[in-house]
């Protein structure tokens, strides 16, 4: 009995837009082979097809009608050529007749049209079948070092590696989906002229659209309970899914971990938990860098943001946090007072930008400085060199006695520079004036000399106020211009001698003395736009009262 199929069936096989066999009696003789509507390709695999031009190619003889044992006679079916591209668009007609039929779509001839559809459908298919190839990614596990966010953390860890790994139909991240039902075509049709709905891609389809239902399914399930088991071992939300095990619900075990551990509730207390943070922690210097206290306000702020998207909490803006920060610091450090005053004054517009003003503050960090200070470290300027150097060389070497730890990292022009020099007359009374003093200035740096104190000693001098000056533009992380300030100080006109009475306490001109300090301080501000740099040389030259 002839197979029974449809003329527009015969057409989609026939015409050139779609399996091109051209000719009916390519046709007929297919149908003979079994093909007779979309659904019969899902009988079809790659090799199944790849054989039909040789089966097809022989004639089925012809029948001879016995009506005595019921044989109903038939013509002979002359044999046919079945093109090597009409084999290619089967393969792919087959193909996607059993990824319509997992996600349950009804193929038709719009959704089965090759040049409109399965031509781009071949090649995402491809890549499918060429991505489960691939190894199995590792199942991330949960850490109780995440605290309040074990899970949280884990959630969209594992969802990302469910989605790329495969089990028998595709991602097991369907398992897991909120939604169990599969939206009815009319709800979700797919896009025009493509094999996908309001999904958007092939794999996003099967996540979809794969039922829930089936032999396939409880294997699937028990593949993810598997993952989720290990994941959990050893930890704190290990109980949670105990009671999933007996059935190997993966489902199960997932959504009890997220209604637990990351439900609205969860959400609810991490946001507290930060704004408190936000609120109520101060840092006041000693125990921690303010790096650390600056980066704990950030991820404050990172997590409410996440929260926001399951609860709707507020999250402070721009210059809330920088309001929450300015509040939560209690250390007096002057340094730190001076940049917080420029934040305030909404110098830059930091008050406006909290990564502008974290940036600001950092650089006059007091526990940092406290802790070069304490273990001798940072870039301290050697104060007994500032009372013998002879000015800088034109190679930028410091004309000075070097011990040898600091000769060794000069360059060789600075050492060939800084040898000439020492054999000058200059050179050999300065590095003669430095013997005397060398065990004087140890003992002094021994027992924590006040490097305040030598300094200003420094400055009297026209070579000690170069010295200080150089060494402070080279600490200035913004480049200082030393020589303007340099110019500018040995300008400024110095205060008159006092003068002393016979009887009488020695006399201060304390109006020239401020005068010459206020133009000392006119010059660091113009030449070093470092605050921590302004800050230190200001409390140096400022006046004594």
């Amino acid at each position: 009995m002839p197979p029974v199929t449809t003329p527009a069936f015969r057409s989609y096989l026939k015409t050139l837009p779609n399996m091109k066999l051209s000719i009916d009696s390519a046709v007929t003789r297919i149908t003979y082979e079994g093909i007779t509507d979309f659904d019969s390709l899902r009988d079809f695999d790659k090799y199944s097809i790849e054989s039909l031009p040789k089966a097809c190619s022989r004639t089925i003889p012809e029948i001879i009608a016995d009506p005595a044992n019921n044989v109903v006679g038939e013509a002979a079916v002359p044999g046919a050529n079945i093109s090597t591209i009409s084999v290619h668009r089967l393969i792919v007609a087959s193909d996607a007749a059993r990824y319509y039929h997992d996600i349950g779509r009804t193929m038709t001839l719009a959704s089965m049209h090759y040049n409109n559809v399965l031509s781009d459908f071949k090649d995402d298919w491809k890549a499918y079948v060429q991505l489960r190839k691939q190894d199995t990614p590792t199942v991330p596990l949960i850490s109780d070092k995440d605290k309040d966010k074990t899970v949280i953390k884990w959630a969209p860890l594992f969802e990302d590696v469910m989605s790329r790994t495969f089990g028998a139909r595709g991602p097991l991240m369907y398992v897991i989906r909120e939604v169990v039902a599969v939206p009815a075509e009319v709800d979700d049709p797919l896009d025009p002229q493509s094999y996908f709905g309001t999904s958007g891609s092939l794999i996003e389809e099967l996540i979809a659209r794969l039922p829930h239902t089936g032999a396939v399914f409880k294997d699937d399930n028990k593949t993810v309970f598997m993952a989720i088991s290990k994941a959990c071992a050893g930890t704190s939300v290990e109980s949670t899914i105990k009671s999933f095990s007996r059935r190997r619900d993966g489902r199960g075990a997932y959504f009890a971990l997220v209604a637990n551990h990351a439900g609205d509730n969860k959400y609810r207390l991490i946001v507290k938990t930060r704004m408190n943070i936000l609120t109520n922690t101060k840092w006041n210097g000693r125990t921690y860098p303010l790096e650390q206290h600056i980066s704990n306000h950030r991820q404050a702020c990172d997590d409410l943001t996440d929260a926001a998207t399951h609860i709707g909490n507020q999250i402070p803006d721009q210059a809330q946090r920088v309001e929450y920060l300015l509040d939560s610091i209690t250390s007096q450090d002057a340094s730190l007072q001076a940049g917080i005053g420029n934040i305030r004054a909404d110098s830059r517009g930091m008050r406006q930008n909290f990564e502008a003003a974290a940036a600001h503050i950092l650089e006059v960090d007091p526990y940092r400085k406290n802790s070069k200070q304490n273990t001798g470290g940072g870039n301290r300027a050697n104060i007994s060199d500032a009372r013998f150097t002879a000015g800088r060389g034109d190679s930028g070497v410091d004309l000075r006695w070097y011990p040898r730890k600091e000769f060794i990292k000069l360059s060789q022009d600075q050492k060939d520079e800084l040898t000439a020099w020492q054999k000058t007359n200059a050179g050999k009374k300065a590095l003669k004036k430095k013997r005397k003093g060398k065990d004087s200035t140890n003992s002094n740096q021994k027992n924590g000399g006040d490097w305040k104190k030598k300094f200003k000693k420094a400055l009297k001098t026209p070579e000690g106020l170069a010295h200080v000056m150089s060494v402070m533009a080279k600490e200035d992380s913004d480049g200082g211009n030393y020589a303007a300030a340099v110019a500018s100080l040995q300008a400024a006109p110095l205060p008159p001698a006092p003068t002393v009475a016979p009887t009488a306490a020695p006399a201060t001109n304390t109006a020239s003395n401020v005068s010459f300090a206020a133009a000392q301080v006119s010059s660091v501000n113009s030449s070093f736009p470092n605050l921590s740099t302004k800050v230190q040389l200001q409390s140096i030259i400022k006046p004594s009262k």
